[in-house]
């Protein structure tokens, strides 16, 4: 008897990275830090400039001066020079450049729905440098339903930053996080450390009080709540070489400090609504890390993977 042949499964379709950019430095570099992440993940790029044009317009202009139209127009020219400098680093096939006119911040998060990465300078036009995340960046961080990578120049001098960082506390969503920053670390060729921190007794007066006076069984105590978790990591023949560590400490402050020798740091933010404040951990991060932060929205109400 004649057999019917198996239909043919539909392509799947490659992953889709997208940069947000405002024609400041810190955009243009997170462009390249987007195309490198694209050509790595066989992804697709788009470079998309949001026009956040004033409906009163801006005083002081020359009456016969349409601003909103000379705007969007040095837009879309940065745009194109974007997508022909990124050409560099992926087939220009795989770029499309786009300008839009809106809310940065509800439009990017809007975008986010469909992507699988959002990069984003950690400081645009806005004058701000330093310990401190542009309003863009934390308001799509706060939101996104992607992982969102915010992008931090390396210093020029000094030792070149290498291996990936993640913090996690062992509770919900952590498992999740550790695939995030295993994927990271494999698609880097670089090592993956992982760190998971308790805080003093006086940060944590719920628990029992002989963890906290006694730093070895507290060390024991603690390595036991992600030794199942990182024990799996290290068993998959895809991770590279995995590092763990328990270090007593504020979680955000463990982090930052780890972020001056680490080339990405991984962390977790609840999927809650899109304007719930980020905790302690997820903030202070981002906000002052010395490298690139990857931020992954998890699929849980638990706080995030780190404790703050």
């Amino acid at each position: 008897p004649m057999t019917t042949p198996s239909p043919t499964p539909p392509p799947t379709p490659a992953p889709t990275v997208l940069v947000g950019v405002d024609g400041s430095d810190g955009a243009d570099a997170a462009a390249r830090a987007a195309a490198e992440a694209a050509a790595a993940r066989g992804a697709t790029l788009c470079v998309l400039r949001v026009v956040d044009w004033p409906e009163a317009g801006i005083a002081g202009l020359p009456p016969d001066l349409d601003g909103r139209s000379a705007t969007r127009a040095a837009a879309e020219l940065q745009v194109r020079w974007l997508v022909a400098r990124l050409a560099q680093w992926l087939p220009v096939d795989r770029i499309t450049g786009e300008v839009v006119d809106g809310d940065p911040v509800h439009v990017l998060r809007a975008r986010s729905q469909d992507l699988d990465l959002l990069v984003l300078g950690a400081h645009g036009q806005a004058w701000s440098s330093g310990e401190t995340l542009g309003s863009v960046a934390a308001g799509v961080v706060r939101g996104a339903s992607c992982p969102v990578l915010v992008h931090r120049h390396e210093p020029a001098l000094g030792e070149p930053h290498r291996g990936v960082v993640v913090g996690i506390d062992g509770g919900p969503g952590s498992a999740q996080l550790l695939d995030a920053a295993a994927a990271e670390a494999r698609l880097r060729a670089t090592t993956l450390k992982v760190l998971h921190t308790w805080p003093q007794l006086t940060e944590d007066a719920g628990t029992p009080v002989k963890w906290r006076l006694d730093p070895a069984t507290t060390t024991t105590a603690e390595q036991a709540v992600v030794a199942e978790l990182v024990s799996a990591l290290r068993l998959r023949s895809d991770v590279p070489a995995v590092d763990a560590a328990v270090v007593g400490g504020r979680a955000g402050k463990v982090l930052v400090w780890a972020s001056h020798t680490a080339e990405l740091v991984v962390v977790g933010r609840p999927e809650l609504s899109p304007d719930h404040e980020m905790r302690a951990t997820t903030r202070q991060v981002s906000q002052r890390a010395g490298c690139p932060v990857l931020v992954v929205p998890l699929a849980t109400t638990a706080d995030v993977p780190v404790p703050a």
